[in-house]
């Protein structure tokens, strides 16, 4: 049951607490606000910009030809704001490389009395800071529009010696920047301060040049090539001084532009000298823009969408040409940089030659007449389709600026085999009818022999031939480990050139016998094929001495010939593969080789199929056939007719070239088969074909080999 404790003894306790009844009073108590505690962030700061006044430009045209004077029209309806109003980038000196480059935006644009504001708020980051002082401090104060034109209007000058004027009546603000140097020095950043006015209320800023003559009067009679104008630029005098561009100037510009830089400094100036001092500074400040934006442009390729910010930035800086140059090669050389190591990949426009494409579409309608069904036509084929050859030289001739209206069929076949193109074209056509013929010839020996790399020169080749390791020996305790050797032999060959030449005539041309052609050059091919085969099967027959022992390839000493010959039986073959099997290296090691092929002269081919048939079914049921397709040690029956020339009866089994070294072939490097080379003869009134082939063949090692002469 709860228990109530009265109010007598709750005082009694309190009594006992000396503290309990005394007041404390807290003096300069404040309650802190963490909110309150942070310090307040700076405001972006934001400047008033005249981002143009409309002042104008010397620039080239290139389309027509011409220099001109480009002129902005700076009024509400020329000037698109729409960009602008949504908000532009403020670059530092118009560089759009990366993010970092933009210190802030430009937005709430006006135009009025001819001059274009907005408002420019900067960004806070700590890159920008040096900036935003630089510009509270006036230390930077000019600004450049970049800008895309809209609508241009040409208006050609009253004089013959005067220069077009380009009003650009509708433009586009794309972009401002503060940039050390402008081209318009009435576009800046405002601060307070008075401000002189031009006759149409718009800020006018003057640098007045005083030019001191130190040349005496025979000084001032010489050659006035040499002399450099009065230097100005726009309505402001400029630092800079330009030579007279005689590159560009006739004579008898280059002597008046110099009569009247004579008379400037000898006169006294006259209002209207100095207004022409002036015109001629602006029209040489105009130049160098030009000659920049030359520069720049012939760049655009590879800067894309920077090349205008790097033009405007050069022309604000006032760089001269040659540093301008170098600049936009460092440009150049950065992109290429940046696009190796972004690892994009390289657009590359490959530009064919007219002739080029000329002799490739007729070899193409040549190559489809000859065979329709092995050759494809392309649009630049399809256009010669038609033409005789007799035709085509006509074309060729023509093509090259020649008169053919005065000339016979054999004056135009004659003197079209002197060019370069005919020969070119027929060479084209008769190499890949030749190879066609070639890879089109039965060749067995690439079965079973094994190709060596190209030869890069007609130097005899050494094959050596290496032992296997030795084996390896027991070692006892605190014995030594004893030496092996590996024993080596060798076999040596080179490749041989062989060929032949054949003719084609001006008749042939005439006549458009192409049949003829054709069946000339595929014959060549098949001929280099079928030359490649007997070579190879020449080392089996011949049975020449191996370099590396003076014993003949097939022999009793290399346990690779049958004592007696005997038909293909199972018998036969077990005892072929058995003595492949038995085979010695050169320290006496086994090889184990396994036998891959059953080669046959064409008189052998049915009793070969039947003992490597997976079909074939032996009479008893004991009886087994293991060289059988399918079979542990199966045979690839090889069937070769050239064999039958030496003996009808002989057969040979040989092991795969990954195995053990056989017989092995090779070409020479950089002509693999048969090439055709065509030249003008003189002699026979045509051109010359010259059929090459570059091939050699060697027995390497007897133990892959076997042979029976057969019954």
């Amino acid at each position: 049951m709860p228990t109530t404790t009265a109010p007598e003894a709750r005082q009694a306790r309190r009594a006992d607490m000396p503290l309990a009844s005394l007041q404390m009073a807290v003096r300069n108590f404040t309650r802190a606000d963490p909110a309150a505690s942070e310090p307040a962030a700076a405001p972006a700061a934001r400047f008033e910009i005249v981002f143009t006044t409309g002042a104008p430009v010397r620039r080239y045209d290139w389309q027509n030809g011409r220099y001109y004077m480009e002129q902005l029209e700076v009024t509400p309806e020329a000037v698109n704001l729409d960009r602008m109003k949504r908000g532009v980038s403020f670059l530092n000196s118009h560089s759009s490389w990366s993010l970092e480059d933009i210190i802030g935006v430009v937005d709430q644009p006006e135009i009025a009395n001819g001059i274009g504001t907005a408002q420019a708020q900067l960004s806070r980051r700590e890159s920008v800071r040096g900036i935003v002082q630089d510009m509270e401090d006036r230390v930077i104060r000019h600004v450049s529009v970049g800008y895309a034109r809209d609508a241009i209007e040409m208006v050609a000058p009253s004089e013959a010696t005067g220069m077009w004027i380009y009003r650009v009546t509708r433009w586009t603000p794309v972009e401002v920047s503060p940039v050390p140097i402008p081209a318009d020095m009435d576009s800046e950043i405002r601060s307070e301060g008075g401000r002189l006015l031009d006759r149409e209320g718009r800020e006018l800023r003057t640098y007045p040049c005083v030019v001191t003559d130190a040349n005496t009067p025979e000084q001032r009679t010489a050659a006035p090539a040499a002399m450099p104008p009065i230097p100005t630029a726009g309505n402001q005098a400029a630092t800079q001084t330009r030579n007279f561009e005689s590159a560009t100037m006739t004579p008898e510009e280059i002597a008046a532009a110099a009569a009247a830089t004579l008379a400037a400094r000898s006169a006294p100036a006259a209002p209207e000298q100095a207004d022409a001092a002036r015109a001629a500074g602006m029209q040489a400040e105009r130049t160098r823009q030009t000659d920049i934006r030359a520069a720049v442009q012939a760049a655009r390729s590879t800067l894309g969408a920077d090349a205008d910010a790097l033009s405007i930035r050069l022309i604000d800086a006032g760089t001269g040409i040659d540093e301008a140059r170098r600049e936009i090669l460092d440009a150049l050389a950065k992109r290429s940089d940046a696009t190796a190591s972004r690892g994009a990949a390289g657009n590359i426009e490959t530009v064919r030659d007219e002739t080029v494409m000329r002799r490739d579409g007729m070899a193409e309608a040549i190559s489809h007449r000859m065979a329709p069904s092995q050759a494809q036509l392309t649009d630049n084929g399809r256009q010669y389709r038609y033409m005789s050859l007799s035709r085509m030289s006509e074309a060729i001739l023509q093509a090259r600026g020649e008169n053919t209206h005065s000339m016979s069929p054999m004056e135009i076949a004659g003197r079209a085999m002197t060019t370069g193109d005919l020969p070119a074209i027929m060479s084209n056509v008769a190499n890949k009818r030749l190879r066609k013929g070639y890879e089109g010839a039965l060749a067995t020996y690439a079965s079973w022999a094994r190709r060596a790399p190209n030869a890069s020169n007609f130097k005899s080749v050494d094959v050596v031939q290496m032992s296997a390791s030795p084996d390896l020996l027991k070692v006892n305790e605190h014995g030594e480990f004893q030496y092996g050797k590996i024993s080596d032999g060798k076999e040596s060959y080179s490749v041989v050139t062989r060929g032949r030449i054949i003719n084609f005539t001006r008749q042939m041309i005439i006549n458009d016998d192409l049949r003829s052609l054709d069946r000339v050059v595929t014959g060549f091919g098949a001929s280099g094929r079928r030359l490649e085969n007997r070579l190879v099967y020449a080392e089996l027959t011949a049975n020449a001495a191996l370099g590396n022992d003076s014993v003949a390839l097939f022999h009793a000493t290399h346990s690779n010939l049958a004592a007696s010959g005997a038909a293909i039986s199972d018998t036969t073959l077990n005892t072929a593969r058995t003595a492949m099997r038995l085979q010695k290296g050169l320290e006496g090691e086994e090889l184990g080789i396994v036998p891959a092929f059953l080669i046959v002269p064409a008189t052998q081919e049915q009793v070969a199929y039947k003992w490597t048939s997976a079909n074939y079914v032996p009479a008893k049921a004991g009886d087994t056939n293991e060289f059988r397709a399918g079979g542990r040690t199966a045979l690839e029956p090889i069937v070769e007719a050239i064999l039958d020339a030496t003996s009808t009866t002989a057969w040979y089994l040989a092991a795969s070239g990954d195995q053990t070294d056989t017989v092995e072939y090779m070409y020479l490097d950089g002509s693999e088969g048969v090439y055709l080379e065509t030249e003008y003869s003189f002699d026979t009134d045509g051109m010359k074909m010259k059929a090459r082939h570059d091939f050699a063949a060697k027995a390497i090692d007897y133990r892959g080999l076997y042979k029976n002469p057969g019954a």
